[in-house]
């Protein structure tokens, strides 16, 4: 039916499959996000962390950060230069009990799906009398995209690059469209595309560095043209040409902002890490986290990067060229998960290779049917053989003793509740004298600690006289039973809070596993 109605029928399967995907998606969110939380699974880094420095935006202090700093309250911008991700803050605010970030990074997921599959289904349906084969594959390969479901399903920040991604080149692709129709009033489209370029580089500090690869095979290649076809007054008339000069324009601030990323804004704001990020992909580790080796393993995963977004990018020299730039420091990268671009580590990619499927469309390159099979049987079958596609809401075995987790969630409440209680006790004889409550707790109780608090990690209690003077109060809360063997072994916490514990910390209430002390000034 739909290939004999195809222009009446294709907008109705389109919606009706958009929906499906929010509410299937929804669903899943709901379920994996209360699994996560349920079973410990989400620490302090990243998840806490993240929420803790949108917390602190929120509430005037900047992107302050007890997380990511070896400072008390360093800036999360010297571990990250991200202030984009301000943009998830009002769900952090909105929404109680540390469930925020997970709300703002699905939906921003959510949309990221809808808004690159509108633009398709727009290109697809332009001048066109029936069904696209291009379009059919870039409707699948986005409503079942394992990269960005990676992404969405990390509960980081970055989802937001691939947002923003799209909106820039968005208003990039109008503006070339502008001037194909021979379009001479360009102000108000340069404007929005400085808008949105600054949008984009804002969302991650080496944004910018991936935009340079991309665009510098198709800014040589523009040129190479422009050189070929016209004289030197030719290339300054002909209007054609502006897209070239703009390319040459978006590279010129794009290396200026890194320049004020990585080496201005470290001496501005008294931190030696310029060269911090360089420094992270090349850190190494132990060889156990190393899954990817050997170049076939490296070619494997570029392919399956190209599979995802349907391969049409292949078609298109320059892009591919750029891509593959961007993929080669995932290559060279030391750190695991960058290399073996797992994660919420494919960022970096899928803004230009969903770029590269959009400009696919509006290409005048063809695809015949048994490919279009071809394609999408190659990316089911990849999907089908990724094991966390989608994450399943169960563990194969307990991360903790089952008795000693039940503890702790019975201790919870109660814990909370003495929090609460000993604060009132404290306001009620400080009448006259603000006080904020500072609570530090280990690693994987700190999402269910009362989020009205100021949450640090258990490592900061070094610099706990510091940090708790005589407008706050502190106390700690930690379960030493309740911890990995591995990474966090009991002995460590308990030599983490015995180095800072003084002769005067009180012990106010004692669960089952869960202890909570009060600090002495």
């Amino acid at each position: 039916m739909a290939w004999l109605n195809q222009t009446k029928v294709l907008p109705y399967l389109v919606g009706v499959s958009g929906f499906c995907f929010l509410i299937t998606s929804s669903f899943h969110a709901y379920g994996l996000t209360h699994f996560f939380a349920d079973s410990f699974l989400l620490h302090d880094a990243d998840y806490v962390g993240i929420s803790d420095v949108l917390l602190s935006f929120v509430k005037g202090y900047g992107f302050q950060s007890h997380y990511y700093s070896d400072t008390v309250n360093g800036s999360y911008l010297n571990h990250h230069f991200a202030p984009g991700m301000g943009f998830l803050s009002p769900f952090v605010k909105w929404i109680p009990n540390r469930y925020g970030l997970a709300v703002g990074v699905f939906l921003c997921y959510q949309l990221t799906t809808i808004l690159w599959l509108y633009w398709a289904y727009l290109v697809s349906q332009k001048n066109k009398q029936s069904i696209d084969l291009k379009f059919l594959v870039i409707w699948v390969v986005l409503t079942n995209q394992l990269y960005l479901y990676r992404i969405g399903s990390s509960y980081h920040f970055e989802i937001l690059v691939v947002l923003f991604g799209c909106f820039f080149f968005y208003q990039w692709e109008k503006y070339k469209t502008l001037l194909l129709e021979g379009g001479t009033k360009f102000t108000k489209q340069l404007y929005l595309i400085g808008l949105f370029l600054l949008l984009f580089l804002l969302q991650k500090e080496d944004i910018g560095f991936y935009l340079c690869l991309f665009f510098l095979p198709i800014f040589l290649n523009s040129l190479f043209h422009l050189f070929r076809n016209h004289s030197l007054k030719g290339i300054l008339d002909a209007q054609e040409n502006r897209d070239s000069f703009l390319i040459f324009g978006i590279l010129l601030v794009t290396v200026l902002y890194l320049g004020f990323v990585f080496f201005l804004f470290p001496i501005l704001n008294g931190s030696h890490s310029i060269f911090g990020w360089s420094q992270v992909l090349r850190q190494e580790y132990h060889s156990s986290f190393k899954q990817v080796t050997g170049i076939p393993k490296s070619i494997q995963i570029y392919l399956e990067l190209l599979m995802s977004t349907g391969l049409g990018i292949i078609q298109l020299v320059p892009e591919l060229l750029g891509i593959s730039l961007i993929y080669l420091t995932h290559v060279f990268s030391t750190r695991p998960w960058h290399h073996e671009v797992y994660s919420y580590y494919s960022y970096s990619l899928l803004p230009f290779l969903l770029y590269g499927g959009i400009l696919w469309l509006k290409s005048k390159k063809q695809i015949s049917l048994p490919i279009v099979f071809l394609i999408l049987a190659c990316l089911f079958w990849k999907n089908s053989m990724d094991q966390n596609f989608p994450l399943e809401a169960q563990l194969e075995k307990n991360l903790y003793d089952p008795k000693i987790q039940s503890q702790v969630i019975e201790d919870l409440p109660h814990a909370n509740g003495i929090l609460q209680t000993e604060a009132a006790k404290v306001l009620s004889n400080r009448t006259n004298q603000a006080t904020e409550q500072i609570v530090f707790s280990q690693y994987n109780l700190s999402f269910f600690i009362n989020d009205k608090v100021t949450l640090y990690p258990l490592e900061q209690l070094r610099n706990g006289k510091e940090i708790c003077d005589q407008t706050k109060i502190c106390y700690v809360v930690l379960a030493p039973e309740f911890t990995d063997t591995i990474l966090w072994p009991k002995q460590r916490i308990l030599d983490t809070f015995a180095e800072a514990k003084t002769l005067n910390d009180q012990k106010i209430w004692q669960g089952k596993q869960i202890e909570v002390w009060a600090l002495s000034k």
